[in-house]
Parts: structure tokens; sequence; C-alpha cells
């Protein structure tokens, strides 16, 4: 039997999910801590549902593996050996053969984006042009030997003052697929492409241009959904988290302020 849990981090001072030797990562952070508490071995394996690259976060991760103990496998007892920016808050009974990459119906990742230049009606409408199966290459770092054809079930906009959320839900994901969907957006949505110009990056073999990635910061892995998977959210885990996030959030929202007053002083 393999436990799987619902894995939650801010990835600002994360070099990716993946191990990587000489970086602070949120796997290699993750088999540390585990293994000192006697959970797993230290040749243990923790399957991902997915990669984030750095500086992106994560708030539905799911992630499995053996452990050796079942009695030291409670969110609560796990959390105690992780390090503050990341916990685990949900936890699932799943059998051997669970492959959270794999097993997974849709992932959706949302985007934060500031962007006081861009026109709603235009970002919202275009936005809806991604939906269903196409050829991401323009919209995509591609790899080698990867299809690049790729399913957007949902996609939807939602407008909060100067800030667009920008929620996408899919069946898998190309490399920095979301984040140059967000610049495609925003380069439509402020007039510095024409209507049309998505349609056409939608072409690849018609039509080849590179554009950047929207920046990391905004990005993060939303929820993994899985058919027949329940998980249990522990209370206790959640609660510790809640009072972790708003000290940094009060933090972070009075520096914006600041910022702002700043920015507005240099004009």
């Amino acid at each position: 039997m393999k436990c799987a849990y619902k894995l939650a981090y801010i990835g600002t001072n994360f070099s990716g999910s993946q191990v990587q030797p000489g970086r602070r990562t949120v796997e290699g952070e993750l088999k540390a801590a585990l293994a000192s508490k006697g959970v797993i071995g230290d040749k243990a394996k923790i399957e991902f549902s997915g990669r984030t690259d750095a500086g992106v976060h994560a708030l539905g991760q799911v992630i499995a593996f053996k452990p050796h103990n079942l009695k030291l496998t409670e969110p609560r007892i796990i959390n105690s050996v992780l390090p503050d920016d990341m916990w685990v808050y949900a936890r699932a009974d799943v059998p051997d053969d669970f492959d959270p990459r794999r097993g997974a119906a849709s992932r959706t990742y949302r985007y934060i984006l500031y962007a006081p230049d861009v026109i709603e009606r235009r970002i919202v409408t275009h936005s809806q042009l991604f939906l269903g199966t196409h050829d991401f290459t323009n919209f995509s770092s591609v790899e080698p030997n990867k299809n690049p054809v790729r399913t957007i079930k949902r996609i939807s906009v939602t407008k909060r003052s100067d800030i667009y959320v920008i929620d996408i839900e899919a069946d898998s994901f190309l490399w920095n697929m979301v984040r140059k969907i967000v610049t495609g957006l925003r380069l439509v949505g402020s007039n510095k492409r024409p209507a049309q110009w998505i349609g056409q990056m939608l072409k690849p073999e018609e039509h080849r241009e590179g554009i950047p990635p929207a920046l990391a910061v905004g990005l993060y892995l939303m929820k993994v959904d899985y058919p027949g998977v329940v998980f249990v959210e522990e209370d206790y885990s959640k609660g510790r988290a809640y009072q972790r996030i708003l000290h940094s959030y009060e933090w972070q929202r009075t520096m914006a302020e600041v910022y702002g007053e700043f920015k507005d002083a240099m004009k």
C-alpha cells in the first residue's frame, strides 16, 4: 500500500520540484525530511503528479510513496520535519500501482497576472481560442520527442482590479505551456498583437514565432484530479498552514502598498 498526499509549497526559494545536485528543490527537501523521521528509506522513490519549475508554486501537488511505518504517515507528523515553505494537508491510501503522474485525469494551473494595460474584453474573448486540442509548439518550450499536441478542457479569466486570474485545465501540459499562453493573452489583451494572431500561433506548421514565458512568480499548480481517489484533509495541518500564510500575507500586502507609494512618487 502507498500513501498519497496533497502537497503545497511556496516555490520562491526552490530551484524547481525535481532533485538537482547542489540546489534546493522540493523533492530534495521532502526526501531528506521523510528519511530523517524514518518514514522512508534513504533510497526510497517519491512520485510526483508533475514537475514545477524554479519559482513556481503548488497548492495541490500530489505525491505518493511507500512508507516504512504507517503510524508515521499522518500529515501533522510529516509537517513537523518539513521546512516552513512546504506542507502536506490531505492524505489518501492508494494501491501499489498508483502513479500520480500517469493516473491523473486532469491538472489545473492558475496564473495571477498583474496587467493594468490589458483590455478585459480582449483577454477574456481570446482566451477561449485555446480550448480544445491544438499543437502548442509556439506556446511551449518544446522538448525533444515530446508530442506538442495537448487538449485544454477549460480556461477562464477573471478580473480583480488590475489583476487577472487565469485558470487552465488540461489533460497534461508541456514545459512552459501555461506561462507562454499567459504571455500570448497579455500581448493580445494589450493590443500588441492583432486579433487573429493566436489562431496563427496555434498552426505552427504555417507560422512559427518565439515568445518568452510569463514570470514564474504568478504560477501555481492548483489541483490534480484522480478518478476514485478520496483525499482526507487534516484540519490541524490546514490550521497551522493558515497561520503561517496569514503572517506572510500581511507582510507582503504591506510591502505591496509601500512599493505602490514609491512607484507613484517616482512618476
